[in-house]
């Protein structure tokens, strides 16, 4: 019937308004864009202190969301267990350079050469504390109030006891956040030990009533043995919480954003209430309404596919065989690891539609439209890898025209060639000398570089091969079993009938890499999304 064709154009429009980028920022995101993920609950929870996660995962806009007022009421209401109601919070470490809580990266780094990177968090905790709760500390700068908590460590307690039976007595607490923690040193020794005086800092907070901390980190880091060398450290390292986003958690995500556009989002609601039953429960927040999907779409997958099937067509191509649209897409973003990044996903379906817009086909999504997605998602990822590793654009760059899979000594080849060790040890001493130098800028985007910290334990193997091992670990790369089809048949009876064959050969494992980033990086794949050249 007509009353319950998709609103089309209405759709477009809340897909044309995703953001070209979605950078790590301090500002408390829009509650309308605010999707509170169900399987994300331990994450929120003020009492995990260690949230684990990749780039685009949400570290960043998880700690801005609970250091705002409005996004910590919004999610307060859908996750009352959490009790973010009686919270407060602050900055520990973010990627601001003017954040008055807390010392920018050059700052820390000064301090660095005159006291332990415990005393600092130490000071960075009780600042904010005393600021917040009592009389502040007596000093103006970073390094006299270091200095002053640094030398009387009981002092630094007796305050921060007071504090704590303060908001104990006010049923309150206060939670101080840590994010952007590979941004405080300008190498990976500097930043190791920094974060592993953060670590000892947080374990002693545990049995302390009233007051918090909660770290986001990179996985590199909780995987670095040596961040975790001092005693009692299992606490933590063990209690981390591993930030993932299931299929389920992606489309939702997806129909969250479309439900809450400004522009097209009661059109999709009306749609989704008539065609599919649905209805919405308004959360009035600062003067505008958020409409959280309801539960059953945020879980379904049945019903998603159903709701996604209003968008684009059931198939990647004519037939089945092409693979079904729904769990196509994921699995074409997908990391090494079997990991999808929201950024990813969204990116890859704002492209998808603007492509499809524009051959002209009647659907919001098409499947030419989506394998286009995917190749601007994989470029725009390359690109964020390469922020966070600054050397991987060095190992990309002569896997060109690669195909994959592929043995391991193929690309240790194509990199010993290139000379790619050489190449990333020079651009790392002409970054740290730089660093000397050059201050921050105002938005804080002057990375330092930090080399493969797999080259500093090669043990007896070689710099390629401890590249090889990073790219794993980091979810660029993986090991298969490969099967390689020689140009040769034989035949195999099936029942009464036989068939002429291939006859394969198991040859060993073999490196594959996923189509995320082997498309930007133009290296090939038989049967796989077409990269860019």
């Amino acid at each position: 019937m007509a009353v319950n064709r998709f609103p089309t154009e209405a759709v477009r429009r809340s897909l044309d308004d995703l953001p070209e980028t979605l950078a790590a920022t301090t500002d408390q995101p829009d509650p309308r864009e605010l999707f509170v993920v169900p399987g994300h609950e331990r994450a929120l929870d003020p009492d995990s202190t260690l949230v684990v996660g990749e780039r685009g995962t949400g570290k960043s806009f998880w700690s801005a969301a609970l250091n705002g007022d409005l996004p910590r009421r919004l999610i307060a209401v859908q996750l009352p267990r959490l009790r973010l109601d009686k919270l407060d919070t602050s900055w520990g470490f973010s990627v601001s350079t003017r954040n008055r809580d807390h010392p920018s990266r050059r700052v820390l780094q000064r301090l660095q050469t005159d006291f332990e990177a415990e005393d600092i968090w130490r000071t960075v905790i009780l600042h904010q504390l005393a600021d917040r709760y009592s009389d502040g500390l007596p000093a103006d700068t970073w390094e006299a109030r270091v200095r002053y908590v640094a030398a009387d460590p009981e002092r630094e307690e007796r305050l921060r006891d007071r504090i704590s039976g303060h908001l104990r007595e006010k049923r309150r607490r206060h939670l101080i956040i840590f994010d952007a923690l590979d941004r405080t040193g300008s190498d990976w020794k500097a930043i190791r030990g920094l974060v592993r005086g953060l670590l000892q800092v947080c374990l002693d907070l545990l049995g302390l009533a009233g007051i918090q901390a909660k770290l986001f980190m990179r996985p590199d880091m909780w995987e670095d043995k040596r961040i975790w060398q001092f005693p009692d450290a299992s606490k933590l390292h063990h209690g981390r919480v591993n930030l993932k986003w299931r299929r389920a958690d992606l489309y939702g995500l997806l129909f969250h954003w479309l439900s809450n556009h400004a522009d097209g989002g009661e059109a999709f609601r009306d749609w989704l209430n008539r065609e599919h039953r649905l209805a919405f429960e308004a959360i009035p927040v600062a003067g505008t309404s958020v409409y959280p999907i309801p539960v059953k779409l945020r879980q379904d997958e049945a019903l998603q596919q159903k709701v996604f099937r209003g968008m684009a067509p059931p198939y990647m191509g004519t037939n089945p065989r092409r693979g079904r649209t729904y769990s196509w897409l994921p699995n074409h973003l997908a990391d090494a690891k079997g990991q999808v990044s929201p950024r990813s996903f969204l990116i890859a379906i704002r492209e998808a539609q603007r492509c499809t817009r524009s051959q002209g086909h009647k659907e919001v999504l098409h499947w030419e439209g989506i394998k286009k997605g995917v190749q601007n998602a994989s470029k725009v990822r390359v690109t964020e890898l390469a922020e966070d590793y600054p050397w991987i654009g060095e190992m990309l760059a002569p896997l060109e025209g690669l195909t994959v899979p592929c043995r391991d000594e193929d690309i240790e080849d194509r990199w010993t060639q290139a000379g790619v060790v050489e190449s990333i040890n020079r651009e790392q001493a002409a970054a740290l000398e730089k660093g000397r130098t050059q201050s921050d800028s105002d938005k804080g985007v002057n990375r330092s570089f930090l080399p493969p910290h797999a080259l500093d334990a090669l043990g007896s193997e070689s710099p390629e091969r401890g590249l090889i091992r990073e790219l794993e670990r980091i979810g660029v790369i993986r090991h298969i079993d490969d099967i390689r089809v020689p140009a040769r048949y034989g035949t195999a009876r099936y029942g009464d009938r036989y068939a002429v064959i291939r006859r394969v050969d198991v040859d060993g494992e073999q490196i594959d890499i996923p189509d995320l980033f082997r498309v930007a990086a133009a290296i090939g794949r038989r049967g796989g999304v077409r990269p860019i050249r």
